[in-house]
């Protein structure tokens, strides 16, 4: 995409803020100044209808991140031939070019419960010496995804905040199950706390997050900070997680309608990004938890915990995401419990979106919010 356009986008995003109340919640809408009400935005669209004739027969006319993301857009050439789980690791995760200057990475293992994991840390060259941290964790149901989907975004993210940035590279399910992940993700709040003098981090200024399935996970470590009387983190940046686990829907916090969705001219991709997503998150209930696992608790469950002294949260989510509801209604819960929330609804947009660094601007658009957040704690 041409610079000047895609500044141009990422500025009418802000600039364009409308504010609403959603069933007692209130929401900020952000949508680039070429999105109609009702749609989708221009750039999600182009992503979502492109064929492997586009592919083939106009390659020079569509943008270089879609040509990079070809496979991720198309999925397998054979899927008949594999599992849904094989088909769905196959298109999760963007590949995106690295938007970050003066970025130095490093990698610690760690074991937890007999399994390893990695500690990806992105550190700015230059700056504080003492620089706040954002522990992050991907998205991918907790089946999928990975490091390298998020990598170039927590650069960015490391670069505006002039912050340390540790992303936690976990094991996935089905093959390692709950609580491996959770375990993993809680250490390294503890690790990184005790070693904040090596890591060059103030320990007044941990923060974390998580996009989709990190999202929750964020959620979930942040109750448990607060539950072991660690307080270790005082910032919470939440990217359109899921916070009600229930796969018969019987949960009272159950709150999702079809007719919350704008989508006047019936737009079949919208139907279909929100229903697919649906699908996904009754799926992964039998691939992350044993048969007989509990859900009703507040680390898998996180709608069920006890948010007084929650920290500051931001909370980002895509308009046209099943998840959507259920994240508006958390914020509403964060608000009665007194917590600082913010909530952006960015339109036009779907679940999976910040995986596109350098193609859709709402994804600087978070990094800067969470940055300019960052600057405040």
């Amino acid at each position: 995409m041409d610079r000047n356009l895609y500044q141009k986008l990422l500025v009418s995003l802000k600039a364009g803020e409308r504010r609403i109340c959603a069933d007692g919640a209130v929401i900020a809408v952000r949508s680039c100044y070429d999105r109609e009400e009702g749609c989708l935005d221009p750039r999600t669209e182009a992503a979502a209808t492109l064929t492997r004739e586009d592919f083939e027969t106009r390659a020079g006319e569509i943008d270089p991140e879609l040509l990079r993301n070809q496979d991720k857009l198309l999925g397998m050439d054979n899927p008949e031939g594999h599992t849904l789980l094989e088909q769905l690791r196959y298109q999760f995760g963007w590949r995106t070019l690295d938007r970050s200057s003066g970025v130095r990475t490093r990698f610690v293992s760690m074991d937890q419960d007999g399994y390893r994991g990695v500690r990806w840390i992105y550190t700015p060259e230059n700056g504080k010496a003492e620089k706040p941290c954002l522990i992050f964790i991907h998205g991918g149901g907790f089946f999928g995804g990975d490091t390298l989907t998020v990598e170039n975004q927590c650069k960015r993210f490391a670069e505006l905040a002039d912050a340390v940035v540790i992303s936690v590279d976990y094991p996935l399910s089905p093959e390692v199950k709950y609580p491996v992940a959770f375990h993993m993700c809680c250490e390294t709040v503890r690790w990184v706390w005790e070693n904040a003098g090596m890591l060059g981090v103030d320990r007044t200024k941990i923060g974390i997050s998580g996009d989709s399935a990190g999202g929750t996970m964020a959620v979930a470590v942040t109750l448990w900070d607060r539950q072991e009387g660690n307080g270790c983190i005082s910032y919470s940046g939440l990217i359109y997680p899921s916070v009600v686990w229930d796969p018969d829907m019987s949960n009272p916090h159950y709150v999702w309608k079809r007719e919350m969705f704008d989508n006047p001219g019936g737009n079949r991709i919208i139907e279909e990004q929100i229903e697919t997503t649906g699908a996904m998150k009754r799926e992964v209930c039998g691939w992350y938890f044993e048969d007989n696992e509990d859900i009703h608790t507040p680390y898998i469950n996180p709608v069920e915990g006890d948010f007084k002294g929650f920290p500051k949260t931001l909370i980002m989510t895509a308009e046209y995401d099943y998840l959507r509801p259920e994240c508006e209604l958390f914020t509403k819960i964060l608000q009665d419990a007194g917590v600082s929330v913010r909530h952006i609804r960015y339109g036009g947009i779907v679940h999976g979106t910040f995986d596109r660094l350098g193609y859709a601007p709402q994804v600087e658009d978070m990094l800067m919010e969470m940055a300019a957040d960052f600057a405040c704690l």
